[in-house]
């Protein structure tokens, strides 16, 4: 499932779908592509939408990763994800796994599957504890993990559960005979409801296992301060030397053709392909994209800083703040806490932008 807006992350979705926010260089889609075919997924359809031709220009037929992937794009958005999934459906001959393409997760997939098919479910949901549910669809399970109740996005004083839906689906087919054709049907609103309603086998697979959905500037920084931590693992990176030292040195991964000064960091700094950092410039906890120049003196701190950005001397950004792609602040300019600057913009020399 590739086809949302990801606005929540904003304005780093302005000119990319959510799936294509690059991590550790990387799409976030491409690694939960990679966890499927380590477990022998060799056909894939992916269900585009938002700015699908990043997609489909990367990933293209998937020859590269040695497997055959598809594209549906006709009407996604309006359908649903029940509703969308049920137009590749009849091209599916058993059991099938359906995964959200923009989370972060070292959930066992093929224990999931395995889990799915002992139950003999007609359909799984693998299932996250986090501390606030009230962003997620929640669930209450049975001893036998048979889910009871389920509700979409509760309110504080609704939330019965703190079991969420964490995106990842095992299905049999033949559910789909619930879907309507041509109407938009939700997974969480519509299907699971309705499988309650007729008292329909379905089950959830409470997992222990790391899980982020990466909606937020912050819960991305937070999943990358995590893999420095070993709480995440991917495959390209080890990090075991470093767990418990962020707070007092740095960490840094960089992409191809970088060019640094010296600098400091603390915690640590994840850059793009192409950067170019200056002297005494100063990185705390923040990512950079590809194709930025930060000038000398500058100090970044818990930020995100979008591609072909240039940050001059002696700027200053704040945490909580996003620059967006193709923008420019000039120096001695200084970006407030929380601040999202929106791409293609010029801030002025020495400006100061305050957060509401």
């Amino acid at each position: 499932m590739a086809g949302g807006k990801g606005t929540r992350l904003l304005p780093l979705t302005v000119y990319r779908p959510k799936p294509m926010v690059p991590f550790f260089n990387k799409p976030i889609m491409e690694y939960v592509l990679e966890k499927l075919i380590r477990v022998g997924v060799d056909e894939v359809f992916v269900l585009t939408g938002y700015l699908k031709e990043r997609i489909t220009n990367y990933f293209e037929d998937g020859s590269r990763w040695g497997i055959e992937i598809h594209y549906s794009d006709k009407d996604n958005l309006k359908l649903g994800t029940a509703g969308a999934t049920k137009k590749v459906v009849e091209k599916m001959e058993d059991t099938f796994i359906v995964a959200s393409s923009d989370v972060l997760t070292d959930l066992h997939i093929k224990e999931f599957y395995e889990y799915h098919k002992k139950k003999n479910a007609l359909a799984t949901i693998a299932l996250s504890k986090v501390e606030d549910p009230t962003q997620y669809g929640i669930a209450i399970v049975d001893d036998e993990n048979r889910i009871m109740r389920f509700k979409e996005k509760p309110k504080p004083e609704e939330a019965f559960s703190n079991l969420v839906n964490a995106g990842m689906y095992v299905f049999e087919p033949e559910v789909f005979d619930l879907v309507p054709k041509n109407e938009n049907f939700d997974f969480s609103m519509n299907l699971f409801p309705k499988m309650l309603q007729e008292n329909l086998p379905l089950y959830g697979f409470p997992f222990d296992e790391y899980w982020n959905d990466v909606g937020r500037p912050s819960s991305y920084l937070q999943a990358t301060k995590d893999v420095f931590m070993g709480k995440l693992s991917l495959p390209q990176i080890r990090v075991d030397s470093l767990k418990g030292n962020l707070e007092y040195g740095g960490a840094i991964f960089t992409g191809r053709r970088c060019r640094l000064r010296h600098f400091s960091i603390r915690g640590f700094a994840v850059l793009g392909d192409n950067v170019e950092v200056g002297r005494n410039v100063k990185i705390e906890r923040s990512v950079i994209f590809s194709n930025v120049t930060v000038d000398e003196g500058v100090e970044i701190k818990e930020a995100i800083i979008g591609e072909n950005v240039y940050i001059g001397k002696g700027a200053v950004i704040q945490p909580g703040s996003v620059i967006g792609d193709n923008s420019v602040i000039e120096e001695f300019s200084k970006i407030g806490s929380n601040v999202k600057i929106w791409v293609e913009s010029r801030i002025g020399k020495e400006s100061i932008i305050l957060p509401d």
